[in-house]
Order: C-alpha cells, then sequence, then structure tokens
C-alpha cells in the first residue's frame, strides 16, 4: 500500500491537523503523510483510526461533506457497511449519494441519526477493506516515495494495486460501433474543358527590404497585459472568424452585456490607434500588399497561408496571427470559406449579374474574364465560379450547374462543460471554481455563469434559495445570475483571498461546498491541476492533460491540441498559461 493516509483522506492535505495527529501510536511526526498505509494501519487498528477519522470530521471539518472527506465512501457498496446507524442514515437521507453529501454538522442534527456511531461504522467498513488486501508483513515497512497518480478521481489515485480492485466498480464491457455514412454526391463543377490553373500564391512584402520586423512580437508587446475579461472579448468579439454574439458572451461569462460592450468599444479604440500610430507604419504597409494579394475575394486558406507568421499563436492573445490580420483588413471579413471585402451576398449577386447579362452564353474562359474584371484573382476565379449559388454556366455536353453550398448550422448555445471555471468532478457532477477575492469575503453577491446556473435549475428572472452547512443561500437571476453572498460559507471555511470554493447542489437540493487555500508554491503542473479540484500528489504533464481532459467533459484519448483548443473556447486562460 504505497500510499497515506493524506492520499485517503484529502482534507489532510490543506487543514491543520498536527495537534491532534501528532504522536500517535508512537508514530514519527506528519506520519500522516509519509508513512505508507501498510505501516499505519498495523500501528493503529481498524476501529481506533475510524475513531480518529471520526473525532476529524466532527471537530476539525464540520462544514465539509463525508464523501469528501473520505472519498473512497463513494465506491464502497453500502452493504459492506453493514451498521444500524447506517440504515437510519441511509432511510433518512434516502440515497447512498444524498449520505455522503451531509457534513458532519447536518448529521449531527439529523433527528434519530447517531453521527459518531455512524461515521466510524462507514471509516471503518472502508479501513476494514484496504486492510484485508494487505498481507501481514515480517517487519516494519519504511516509508516509499509516493508514486504519481494515474486516473483523474482523488482516491482511486492513491489507491495503487492490489487495493485498487475491491473499491472499483466492476467495467462494462461497451462495444462501439461505427455508423456508415451514407455516401453523398460530390459538388459537381461545370463540366466545360478548361486550361488547368495552378494557383501561385505570391508572398506578401513590405517595402522590398530583407529585414522585416517579427510582426508576431511587435503585436504581442502591444497587448501583453489584457485583464481576463478583456482578453475574453478579444478572443470572442474580434480576433476571431466566428465573433460570439455579445449576449451569448455575457451569459457565458456571467457579466452585465453593456460591461463586455464597454470592454469591447476599448479595445477596439485600442486597436486603432495602435494601428494608426508610427510604430505601425510597417504593419500598415504590409496590409496594403496583402489587400493587393487577397482582391476582393479569395479562399481563406490563402489568407491563412500568404505568409509563414501567419499560422504562428499570438501568446499575448491566444490566437492565431492570420486572425489578428484579418481583424486590422480594413473591410474584410470571412463568409464561410471565403475572405470577402465588402458583402459576400452583393458581391454573388454582381458575378450572377456579369453571367446573365452577357452578350451570349459565356463560356468557362470568358466568364472566368468576367470575374476577373470584379477585381477577383485569375487564379481563384474558378473556384470562386463554382461557389457562387444559383449560377447556372451549361457546358457543352449539358452538364448539370454546380450546386448551392449548403449553408452551416448556427453554433448551439454554450452548456455546462462549455462554462469557465466549471468541471466535472468524481461524484459525477459539474462544480464551479470560485476564486475568492476580498469583495466575495466581505459578503457581496458571487457572479454564476449562465450555464452553470442553468444546470443548478436556476432560469431568467427566478429565484431560489438552498440550504448550506451555514445556513440558507439565496440565488437570484435578475440582469445576470448571482449568488446574493457566500459571506457565512467563506468564514466558516476560514478562506481567504486567493483561495478557491468549488460549488455544486447535490440530490437533495444542498449547496455542497469545497475549499482549496491558495496555491504557494508548487509547480506548474500540479497548480493547474489545483484549479481543477485535483490535489493528488505527483503528476506529470501528460496525466495533467488526461486528467483535465476529463474535468471538461471530454471523454477519451485528448490531444494536448484538442484540450487547449477546448480550454480557449471556455476562456479558462489560467489553466492555459499553466500547462504552456
Amino acid at each position: 500500500m504505497n500510499f497515506c493516509l493524506s492520499d485517503l483522506v484529502p482534507p489532510l492535505r490543506w487543514s491543520d491537523a498536527a495537534p491532534i495527529l501528532t504522536g500517535r501510536a508512537g508514530l514519527p511526526d506528519a506520519w500522516w503523510r509519509s508513512l505508507p498505509m501498510g505501516r499505519v494501519l498495523p500501528a493503529f487498528g481498524v476501529d481506533a483510526l475510524a475513531e480518529l477519522l471520526t473525532d476529524l470530521t466532527l471537530e476539525q471539518w464540520p462544514a465539509a461533506a463525508v464523501g469528501d472527506v473520505l472519498p473512497a465512501l463513494h465506491v464502497l457498496d453500502p452493504d459492506d457497511a453493514d451498521d444500524p446507524q447506517v440504515g437510519i442514515a441511509l432511510d433518512r437521507a434516502g440515497s447512498w449519494p444524498g449520505l455522503l453529501a451531509l457534513t458532519g454538522r447536518e448529521l449531527t442534527e439529523q433527528p434519530f441519526v447517531k453521527a459518531r456511531p455512524l461515521l466510524a461504522a462507514l471509516y471503518s467498513a472502508v479501513l476494514a477493506k484496504l486492510a484485508a488486501t494487505e498481507a501481514p508483513s515480517k517487519a516494519p515497512v519504511e516509508p516509499e516515495p509516493e508514486a504519481p497518480a494515474e486516473e483523474p478521481y482523488e482516491t482511486r489515485a492513491a489507491l495503487k494495486s492490489p487495493f485498487r480492485a475491491p473499491f472499483q466498480p466492476k467495467a462494462q464491457a461497451e462495444e462501439q460501433k461505427e455508423a456508415d455514412d451514407p455516401p453523398t454526391a460530390p459538388p459537381v463543377a461545370p463540366a466545360v474543358p478548361v486550361v488547368p490553373v495552378v494557383p501561385v500564391v505570391p508572398q506578401p512584402r513590405l517595402t522590398g527590404e530583407d529585414d522585416d520586423p517579427d510582426f508576431p512580437e511587435v503585436i504581442d508587446r502591444v497587448f501583453a497585459s489584457l485583464d481576463d475579461q478583456s482578453w475574453m472579448v478579444a478572443q470572442n468579439r474580434i480576433f476571431t472568424d466566428s465573433p460570439t454574439s455579445p449576449e451569448s458572451l455575457s451569459k457565458l461569462l456571467g457579466v452585465p452585456s453593456g460591461l463586455l460592450e464597454a470592454t469591447e468599444n476599448t479595445l477596439r479604440s485600442r486597436l486603432k490607434e495602435w494601428l494608426a500610430s508610427p510604430p505601425a507604419a510597417r504593419y500598415r504597409g504590409y496590409l496594403l500588399n496583402l489587400t493587393d494579394l487577397l482582391g476582393v475575394a479569395a479562399p481563406k486558406s490563402r489568407l491563412v497561408n500568404a505568409a509563414e507568421w501567419h499560422t504562428r499563436e499570438l501568446p499575448s492573445l491566444d490566437v492565431l496571427a492570420w486572425q489578428f490580420v484579418l481583424a486590422t483588413l480594413p473591410g474584410y471579413q470571412v463568409s464561410g470559406d471565403w475572405v470577402v471585402q465588402g458583402d459576400l451576398a452583393e458581391l454573388h449577386e454582381r458575378t450572377r449579374g456579369l453571367i446573365v447579362n452577357a452578350d451570349r452564353p459565356p463560356t468557362v474562359s470568358r466568364a472566368l474574364e468576367l470575374v476577373s474584371s470584379l477585381g477577383i484573382h485569375p487564379e481563384v476565379a474558378k473556384e470562386w465560379l463554382e461557389n457562387v449559388p444559383q449560377l447556372r454556366i451549361q457546358s457543352p455536353n449539358g452538364a448539370a450547374p454546380a450546386p448551392a453550398a449548403p449553408v452551416p448550422p448556427p453554433p448551439a448555445p454554450a452548456d455546462v462543460s462549455q462554462t469557465q471555471r466549471c468541471f466535472r468532478q468524481p461524484d459525477g457532477r459539474w462544480w464551479l471554481r470560485v476564486d475568492v477575492d476580498a469583495g466575495h469575503l466581505a459578503g457581496t453577491s458571487v457572479g454564476l455563469p449562465e450555464g452553470f446556473a442553468l444546470y443548478l435549475g436556476l432560469s431568467p428572472g427566478g429565484e431560489r434559495t438552498v440550504r448550506s452547512a451555514a445556513g440558507d443561500v439565496t440565488m437570484t437571476w435578475r440582469e445576470s445570475p448571482a449568488i446574493d453572498s457566500l459571506g457565512r460559507i467563506l468564514s466558516e471555511v476560514a478562506a481567504k483571498e486567493g483561495s478557491h470554493i468549488f460549488l455544486t447542489l447535490s440530490d437533495e437540493g444542498m449547496l455542497r461546498v469545497r475549499h482549496l487555500p491558495a496555491a504557494s508554491s508548487g509547480d506548474t503542473i500540479a497548480r493547474a491541476l489545483r484549479l481543477v479540484g485535483y490535489t493528488a500528489p505527483g503528476g506529470n504533464s501528460d496525466q495533467a492533460d488526461r486528467v483535465i481532459a476529463t474535468r471538461i467533459g471530454l471523454t477519451g484519448p485528448t490531444p494536448p491540441d484538442e484540450l487547449r483548443a477546448r480550454l480557449r473556447e471556455r476562456g479558462d486562460r489560467d489553466l492555459l498559461s499553466l500547462l504552456g
């Protein structure tokens, strides 16, 4: 059993239990985080250690849910905790998860429930199962270094083989059947014999000089100090080819839309001032040459591949450089797979007008000449014609015209899995992380992102009062969803500015709270894992990726680029900066 008691009981990692635990059973100081359980259990005995954990639960952590004190209870078979007090408590709570969601204080307030023998019975059941997996040792077991955790679940990560098996539910084999996509007919292009045009994408130059500046570095210096809200607005409203609506972004972040609009206006003014400034003169020259390259309309890939640096990421904005370039190109916008100067529908109509009003039905070569008169470069003119809806260019053999391209459906509204600072914990629930500030400690309201508010059952204009270990808490949704105050709860758990509170609701409608003090030390991987509520020791970047992917709702193997793209969409900038 190469794990210690603090791996089994997470609150021991963030609370000061030394006055109670020091000097027990002749063990050395800090034994609960240094000695393997194979040595601790023989020294204590199952019942004595269960009594000690019971004392800690009732005296040190009265506001912690029982299932958070000993997470292994979540995967324990209730039949293994065969005790009259467990049966009474189950009847009161209604379900095993409901029982584990109750805090020590709530258990003491339940009629007919005796909290101390109940907790001792629960903890003894886990420890007895643990002891049964360990063969008696002939010699004292010396402390061994902790191995990195492998699974995104605090307790299971700590329970190394052979202990893992008794606590895990039986695996259920799932057969995945890959459905065959129905064959689709490829788009039919005008079947007129033409000489193939080999696209040649010239590289735009500034002034012919060889010492072109490093534009990504120049841009990063200008936008290096954005706060999180400005960064989200920049990503989702300005430097993107598919901007999020202000209303949707407001709901996603849980802040008034007027505030986001003001932030956007400030950013656009800042961008405009920089573009007009002397330091941006060479960049303006670059844009001028780029407009010559693109013409009136060009495939988006032509913009993306116009220069090597276009595909580089700008760390200050966390977007690809071509997206910044697009936002600064005067009069250009992305419509589908095309970059167009002006209105796409109007350019389509002008193209159709040229073809329909020609003296005679034009050949394809003549149509290409006509399109070039609109400012569309010859090397992309044929591709443009093939993508103009309702354009009829009949070929000599009577082939049908190319069909109009389907309009992609609008993106689905964000849900809790797409919501910033929301993470699915091992209990299957989504928890919101609140980063505690001075206002929260003073009792001000705590904003809720819309996705999380909807997950909790709150709706626009609604109000809901829920129970918590520190009394009733009211949630409202006026201009935006919020919890009126968490002041009493923050005081109860001794939260400080910079620490983290994780919130969710139990099946019984009780507000569950988990407190993590601010991480003042540790490597970036450990700090990133802490931000998603994972506190098991050890770990590397691959494990962090797996844990975080699971906690934001991704399933199966997730490539690092896909994970970071999802974090970027959600706005979890703090995680991105730690993961690198």
